[in-house]
């Protein structure tokens, strides 16, 4: 494939994004908590399936911000270099490193005096290995662990993995230390020593899921131990655990579903004191699409998803509780990923969403194989707080209203070639009776994904 397409591409999505309106809060650095948009082709398909594999993925995004707060441009490079070696039968070592390149091509208002920033990193390195016929698979380094949907955990750490696959019940436990991580690339940060130092955390979880007609039901558990430094007069490590159900499936031959319940407990600490909360929060994550067989392959998607507030709670993305706040602490806090609308970014926390769309291959019909592959997506969002006392995400919404807002998410994919792919996401916020007279946020990110 020539450079130059490659080149015309992308200057093709940077006139596209400038084209909207843009505005979210100051995360403008993607690490591990990213939208799916910004994982990479998998490159296995290009390569044989034994040997050396080796490869460069290239992934440009740009983005453009404006709300009440000020004006943001920013673009992001991501440069991944990766190998893959098989040792023996059904095993595998694979390295991925990563730099990050994030610059500012305009700014106003707050995030005037923005900088540029690089970070490298060791982004993956781990070895895998199948046993008994593949019943069996161990993998330990550093790579990516989940749970469940992902909302209690799913990100990058270093540690290992063991899982048992069966007919009809299968089985993983997991273990992994977050505080190797780069600090500037660490997503797991909840107290200013945190981002400061690196978290310093380690999960311990497993598993165990059921397979039956076309359905599956899995139960699961997982503790996090903060191990950061703290003050005897102003402890901030936050200990939780998670114990979750969930369930999904195919019913109807067109429609597919998942639902997931997690329960939290642990132990937090009111800010500035050694004075312990018990922790006592919980969530839901709900979802249901269905697929209509008929031209331009057309789904309806449908999406409940709740995380328990404190009213009491002020910032949901710190580890400790105000002063004077008495009781259980139940705000829901978590270290996976979730993403409930392009623009708001809401944490699963203190909020109810509400979330309904469509989706369609608009071009399913054409003979070309490269704009068969273009779908569109289309979502309406509703937000309501679930203690009104509260704010939201880190103190937005502080009014005690309930009505946060409505949002609205366009997207475009497009998967050109196996190793090109582009995207382009638009995302519109309205605010609710939450907030104080603040404007309407608009947010754009496109990007590509180059794989070599």
């Amino acid at each position: 494939m020539k450079i130059i397409k490659y080149i015309f591409l992308l200057i093709l999505i940077t006139v596209s994004a400038n084209a909207f309106s843009q505005s979210d809060e100051e995360r403008f650095f993607y690490g591990a908590n990213v939208d799916e948009d910004m994982q990479s082709v998998t490159p296995d398909d290009s390569f044989s399936l034994r040997g050396i594999q080796y490869g460069v993925i290239l992934t440009p995004v740009y983005l453009y911000e404006e709300s009440d707060d000020g004006k943001l441009g920013s673009y992001i490079i991501n440069a991944k270099v990766w190998g893959k070696s098989y040792l023996w039968s059904n095993s595998f070592l694979y390295i991925r490193g990563k730099n990050s390149y994030m610059g500012t091509t305009n700014t106003e208002g707050m995030y005037e005096g923005v900088e540029s920033d690089n970070v490298a990193d060791l982004d993956l390195a781990y070895l895998s290995a199948n046993f008994a016929g593949n019943a069996f698979n161990i993998s330990a380094g550093r790579k990516f662990y989940t749970i469940g949907t992902g909302l209690v955990l799913n990100g990058r750490g270093d540690g290992g993995e063991i899982s048992w696959y069966g007919s009809l019940l299968s089985m993983k436990a997991l273990g992994l230390y977050t505080g190797l991580l780069n600090k500037d690339n660490n997503p797991y940060g909840l107290s200013d020593r945190d981002i400061a130092d690196g978290a310093k955390r380690v999960f311990g979880g497993g598993t165990i899921t059921a397979a039956f007609l076309n359905q599956k039901l899995y139960l699961f558990g997982l503790a996090q131990i903060d191990q950061g430094d703290e003050e005897d007069d102003a402890k901030t490590r936050y200990n939780s655990q998670y114990y979750g159900a969930g369930l999904e499936g195919v019913v109807l031959q067109n429609a597919s579903y998942f639902a997931e319940f997690i329960y939290e407990t642990g132990k937090s600490y009111i800010s500035g004191s050694d004075e312990e909360s018990t922790i006592a929060a919980y969530a839901v994550n709900s979802g249901f699409n269905y697929y209509f067989p008929v031209a331009l392959n057309p789904a309806f998607l449908a999406q409940y998803a709740f995380g328990s507030g404190d009213k009491y709670r002020r910032d949901y993305t710190s580890s400790v509780r105000p002063l004077n706040s008495t009781g259980d602490d139940t705000g829901f806090i978590y270290f996976g990923t979730f993403s409930g609308g392009y623009a708001l970014k809401p944490a699963l926390s203190n909020i109810h969403i509400f979330r309904a769309g469509l989706s369609c291959t608009p071009f399913s019909w054409a003979e070309s194989m490269y704009v068969r592959k273009m779908s569109l997506i289309g979502k309406y969002s509703y937000y309501m707080k679930d203690k009104k006392e509260s704010a939201i995400n880190d103190a937005e919404g502080g009014l005690e209203e309930s009505f946060v807002g409505q949002g609205i998410d366009l997207s475009l994919r497009w998967q050109i070639f196996y190793d090109l792919s582009m995207y382009i996401n638009y995302g519109l916020f309205l605010p609710g009776d939450a907030f104080d007279d603040e404007g309407a946020r608009n947010f754009v990110m496109s990007g590509v994904n180059i794989s070599f």
